[in-house]
């Protein structure tokens, strides 16, 4: 989107576009190796689909395979992996093909300490930050994060999920969570 205040030259705005990719993928490798010290380390993409199935309850891998753009067989073979752990199963009541998956309470411990670690990661590098830059950052974050009109993408954290997630109502708080923020 253009705007009135790129009075930047191209490559001033290369260098810096340059600059936010670099800042990404430290952020990334740098949550992920924060998250190894969790009791159950998961990688990347396996934080990031247990992720998908805590935003879309019921999912099947296809709905995985999609969001994420991935081959369905690579889903299928990171899912093994997850069941294997003991944090993923399938729904038993459920008939057909592709049955929908939930998380075990395995599952919903590995997620929530996954999560409670990342936050504290956030949370101490915006210490020193005013509200405002916060709030400021948080918004550019979800600015950059939204995709283009009609594009399929996993949520992204700061968005609230669908009113169909709410912990009530999925009948599951994790334990040991009870009082606690919410740390989707």
């Amino acid at each position: 989107m253009a705007s009135e205040s790129n009075t930047g030259t191209p490559t001033e705005r290369a260098s810096a576009t340059a600059d936010v990719l670099r800042a990404l993928i430290v952020i990334s490798r740098r949550g992920v190796a924060d998250a190894r010290i969790a009791n159950i380390s998961l990688s990347m993409t396996d934080q990031s689909i247990l992720g998908y199935i805590v935003d879309h309850p019921g999912c099947r891998s296809i709905d995985i395979a999609q969001a994420f753009r991935l081959n369905r067989s690579t889903v299928s073979r990171q899912l093994a992996g997850l069941m294997k752990l003991g944090v993923v199963c399938e729904k038993t009541d459920a008939s057909g093909r592709g049955r929908p998956l939930q998380l075990t309470d395995s599952g919903w411990a590995a997620y929530d300490e996954a999560i409670g670690i990342l936050q504290g990661v956030v949370d101490e590098n915006l210490d020193d930050w005013t509200d405002a830059e916060v709030a400021r950052f948080a918004h550019d974050l979800q600015r950059f994060n939204t995709g283009t009109a009609g594009e399929t993408r996993p949520r992204h954290p700061f968005e609230a999920p669908p009113a169909s997630l709410d912990r009530a109502k999925r009948n599951r708080a994790p334990q040991g969570t009870e009082g606690k923020k919410e740390q989707q």
